[in-house]
C-alpha cells in the first residue's frame, strides 16, 4: 500500500514539474529588432554596405554577428540588454570623385525587449591614419616591500605609429572631467562634440624641438626621480622625457630640473594633479587649435545632472572637441565600469588593471597597447583601432619593470 501511494505521489510531482517547466514565463522571449544606421554627417554618401555587426548580451555574454548593408537591418535576438558595435565600407563623393572608406559605430545599453524593437546607431568615418598614439598608462601607482601604496611613479607613454617624423611639440595631455564609473545623463551633453576634460597639460616648444622618430616613444611622468631609492620595487624616472610639475604654496610636489616640464594650462586640483590610481577616467592626447587664453575663455563646460540621490547637482570642466583629439582610452575596473566618457568615434570600449573597486591586485600594473605586426626593418606597428578593449593589454606588466 505505502508503494503505491508513493508511486501515486512520485507521479503527480512529475507532473507539476513538467507542467511549472512549461508555462509561457519560463520560455526565452524572443524580439525582432531591426537597426537604423545614419551616415555620418557633412559627408555626400553614396552608399554603405558589408556592415559587419555585433550584439554583445550584458547579462549573459554571449555575443551575436550579422552582417548587414544599406541603412537598416533586422535580426532576431532574446530579449536583453546589449552593446552593439558596427563596423563597414562607406563610399561618398568629394569633388565629384567616389571614395571608398571605413565606418564604425558602438552603442551600449541598448534595451531589446517586446515582440519588436528598433534602434539607430550613428556611424562615423574611421581615419586609420597612423600619428602619434597612447602606448602606455601606469596609473595605479606600485607597492613598497612593505605592502604600502607608493603613487609618485605614476607615467605615461606615447608612442609615434607612424613611418615618418613626428613633433611632439603642443601635444597636450587630458583626463576627463567624467567618471566611467558614475553614468549621469548631464545637461548639455556636448559628447559627440567634445571631450569634458578637468586636466589639460602641454607639452613646450615651437613646433619642431621635440621630434620623435618613428617607433620611438616619449615618457611622460609624475615626478622624474630615481624612484628606487624610496622604493625598491619602483624604477628610476630620471631618463623621462617630461614631468608634470604643479607650482603650489606650501611646495608640495618636486621637480627635477634637469626633465622638461608640461605646461600646465588647466587643472582641477587646488595642489597637485596625480592621476586617477584606481582608473575611473578617460585619457587623451589632443592638439589644441587656439592659444591658451582663448580655450580658458571659449571653452569652458557648465552642465547640471540629476546625483544618484536625485539632486539637482552641477558639473564644470573644458571641452576639447573630437576633432583636435589624435587618441583617447577610457579606464576604469570591470566591477564598477558604468559607461564610456567620449564619443564612440574616440574609443569604443575600455580597459583596466583592476577587477573591483579597490582593488589590491591593480598595483604594479598599467595598461599597454598590444603590437600589431613588426616591419622588416624591426619597427613595430602598435594596434590602433578605437576600441581600447580591443587594443589594449589589461593588467599588463609595466615596460619599466622589464
Amino acid at each position: 500500500m505505502i508503494n503505491k501511494i508513493s508511486y501515486a505521489l512520485a507521479f503527480m510531482l512529475f507532473i507539476c514539474a513538467g507542467f511549472i517547466a512549461c508555462t509561457d514565463d519560463d520560455k526565452v522571449k524572443i524580439t525582432e529588432f531591426t537597426l537604423t544606421f545614419t551616415a555620418p554627417e557633412n559627408l555626400n554618401v553614396s552608399g554603405i554596405s558589408d556592415l559587419q555587426v555585433s550584439f554583445k548580451n550584458i547579462n549573459t555574454g554571449k555575443l551575436t554577428t550579422n552582417k548587414m548593408s544599406g541603412t537598416e537591418g533586422k535580426i532576431t535576438l532574446n530579449e536583453g540588454l546589449y552593446n552593439i558595435s558596427v563596423e563597414g565600407k562607406i563610399n561618398y563623393t568629394v569633388d565629384e570623385r567616389t571614395i571608398e572608406g571605413q565606418v564604425k559605430g558602438y552603442k551600449e545599453s541598448v534595451n531589446i525587449i517586446g515582440t519588436t524593437s528598433t534602434d539607430n546607431i550613428k556611424l562615423f568615418l574611421f581615419n586609420s591614419k597612423a600619428d602619434f598614439v597612447i602606448e602606455e598608462i601606469y596609473f595605479a601607482g606600485s607597492t613598497t616591500p612593505e605592502g604600502k601604496q607608493y603613487l609618485g611613479d605614476q607615467y605615461i607613454k606615447i608612442y609615434n605609429n607612424s613611418d615618418s617624423v613626428l613633433y611632439a611639440d603642443g601635444l597636450v595631455i587630458l583626463e576627463s572631467a567624467f567618471k566611467t564609473s558614475q553614468h549621469f545623463e548631464f545637461t548639455p551633453d556636448v559628447m559627440s562634440q567634445a571631450m569634458v576634460v578637468q586636466c589639460v597639460y602641454a607639452i613646450p616648444g615651437n613646433g619642431k624641438d621635440y621630434p620623435v622618430q618613428p617607433g620611438e616613444s616619449i615618457l611622460i611622468c609624475d615626478k622624474a626621480n630615481d624612484h628606487r631609492e624610496a622604493n625598491s620595487n619602483s624604477f628610476d624616472l630620471r631618463n623621462a622625457n617630461f614631468e608634470w610639475y604643479d607650482e603650489t604654496k606650501n611646495n608640495m610636489d618636486t621637480d627635477n630640473p634637469e626633465v622638461t616640464n608640461l605646461d600646465k594650462i588647466y587643472c582641477y586640483s587646488n595642489t597637485i594633479w596625480v592621476l586617477n590610481n584606481q582608473g575611473l577616467c578617460a585619457y587623451a592626447i589632443a592638439r589644441l587649435k587656439v592659444d591658451r587664453n582663448t580655450f580658458l575663455t571659449d571653452y569652458t563646460y557648465n552642465a547640471t545632472y540629476i546625483s544618484a540621490t536625485g539632486s539637482s547637482m552641477n558639473k564644470s570642466g573644458y571641452q576639447v572637441p573630437n576633432e583636435w583629439i589624435i587618441d583617447a582610452v577610457n579606464i576604469s575596473n570591470k566591477a564598477q565600469y558604468a559607461w564610456n566618457v567620449v564619443d564612440a568615434s574616440l574609443d569604443m570600449g575600455y580597459t583596466y588593471c583592476g577587477e573591483v573597486q579597490l582593488d589590491k591586485n591593480r598595483y604594479n600594473k598599467s595598461v599597454r597597447r598590444k603590437v600589431l605586426t613588426t616591419t622588416i626593418d624591426g619597427r613595430k606597428i602598435l594596434q590602433d583601432t578605437n576600441n581600447s578593449t580591443e587594443d589594449f593589454e589589461a593588467q599588463a606588466t609595466p615596460s619599466l619593470k622589464q
